[in-house]
C-alpha cells in the first residue's frame, strides 16, 4: 500500500524518542500510535472518523479513546479494559453521539479528566486507543524524552491541558498484547524501580501549566505518590506474595518524602502487613478490597 512507509532508526533513540520520530513523519490531521505487537479492529479508524465528523469543528480540540481487549502472544482474547472509574467518574453518556455511532459514547471535559488523573498519578486512557488532533500534538511539542517507562502518561497530561473535551467509546476497538517483552513485563523485571522513578519525578517535574489547568498543586502530587504508589502499590505487592517489592516501594517512599510517609495511615497499614507475615497478607488483601470499593463509590 503506497500509504505505508517504513523508516528505520540508525540508533536506539528510546521509546519516547521513537514515538516523536514517528509523529514527525505523519501527515494526517488526527494521530494515533499503535505498537507493533498490538492490534486495531477492522472498523476502529472508521468509528473514530465518524465521531470526528459528528463533532465537526469541535473535533479539533477533542481527544478520543476506547475500550480495548487484552490478548496473549497468540492473539487470543484473555481479558478486556475499559474506563478507569476513579478517573472517569465525572463522565456522562452522550446520547446523540451514542445513537449516531451505535455504541455508548462517554464525554468528560478535558480539564476534569486531567484533575482526576493527577490526583492518582495515573494514565487517563489506554495508549493504543488514544487519538488526537495534530494541532494538539504540536501545541505540547510532543512526548519528550524524560520518562523511563511511561512517556505516554506525561504526554496524556499535556494533551489534556490544551484540549477541551474527551470522548470514550465503550467498545473494544483495539487489542493490547501481553507478553514477556512489553511495557508491563519490563516494569516487573526492573523490580518496579523505573516505574517508581517516573512517578516520583512527576511529583516535582510536572509542568506548571498542567498543574494550573487541573487546579492541582505540587503538594497534591506528592500526597498522591505516597498514597497510591507507595502505600497501595505496596499493599498490592504484599497481597500478591511479593513482599520484596512492597519493601522496595516503602523504602523508596521513605527516601523521597519521609514526612509524608510518616503521616500516612495507609503506609502504616503497609508496615503492619509486612511485619505480620501471613496474617499481614490477609490484612493487605482486605485493605485493597476496601480501597477498590471506595474507588467504585467515588469516595477516593
Amino acid at each position: 500500500d503506497p500509504r505505508v512507509r517504513i523508516r528505520k532508526n540508525s540508533w536506539n533513540v528510546g521509546f519516547a524518542g521513537n514515538l516523536d520520530r514517528a509523529c514527525q513523519h505523519a501527515t494526517g490531521d488526527r494521530m494515533i500510535l499503535l505498537s507493533s505487537d498490538d492490534l486495531a479492529c477492522p472498523n476502529a479508524l472508521t468509528v473514530y472518523q465518524r465521531l470526528a465528523e459528528a463533532l465537526g469543528e469541535h473535533a479539533e480540540r477533542a481527544v478520543f479513546a476506547s475500550d480495548q481487549n487484552v490478548i496473549d502472544s497468540k492473539g487470543c482474547v484473555i481479558g478486556a479494559e475499559g474506563r478507569d472509574g476513579r478517573l472517569w467518574r465525572d463522565a456522562t453518556r452522550h446520547e446523540a453521539l451514542s445513537d449516531k455511532l451505535g455504541c455508548t459514547v462517554f464525554h468528560v471535559p478535558a480539564k476534569t479528566l486531567l484533575e482526576r488523573a493527577l490526583e492518582h498519578l495515573r494514565t487517563p486512557f489506554a495508549f493504543a486507543t488514544t487519538c488526537y488532533p495534530r494541532s494538539l500534538y504540536e501545541a505540547v511539542e510532543g512526548y519528550g524524552g524524560g520518562a523511563l517507562m511511561n512517556p505516554d502518561k506525561g504526554f496524556a497530561w499535556k494533551i489534556l491541558s490544551v484540549a477541551e473535551d474527551v470522548y470514550h467509546i465503550e467498545a473494544p476497538l483495539f487489542s493490547y498484547r501481553v507478553h514477556g517483552s512489553n511495557q508491563n513485563a519490563q516494569q516487573r523485571q526492573s523490580g518496579a524501580l523505573k516505574h517508581m522513578m517516573d512517578q516520583y519525578r512527576a511529583t516535582f517535574d510536572t509542568a506548571p501549566a498542567i498543574l494550573e489547568a487541573a487546579g492541582i498543586s505540587q503538594k497534591d502530587l506528592e500526597h498522591a505518590f505516597v498514597e497510591h504508589d507507595v502505600a497501595l502499590r505496596g499493599l498490592k505487592a504484599v497481597a500478591e506474595g511479593e513482599r520484596h517489592l512492597a519493601r522496595r516501594h516503602l523504602h523508596f517512599g521513605i527516601a523521597a518524602y519521609p514526612a509524608l510517609v510518616a503521616r500516612s495511615r495507609k503506609v502504616w497499614i503497609l508496615r503492619a502487613a509486612l511485619a505480620l507475615g501471613p496474617f499481614g497478607t490477609w490484612i493487605a488483601r482486605r485493605r485493597l478490597q476496601a480501597a477498590l470499593s471506595a474507588y467504585r463509590a467515588g469516595g477516593i
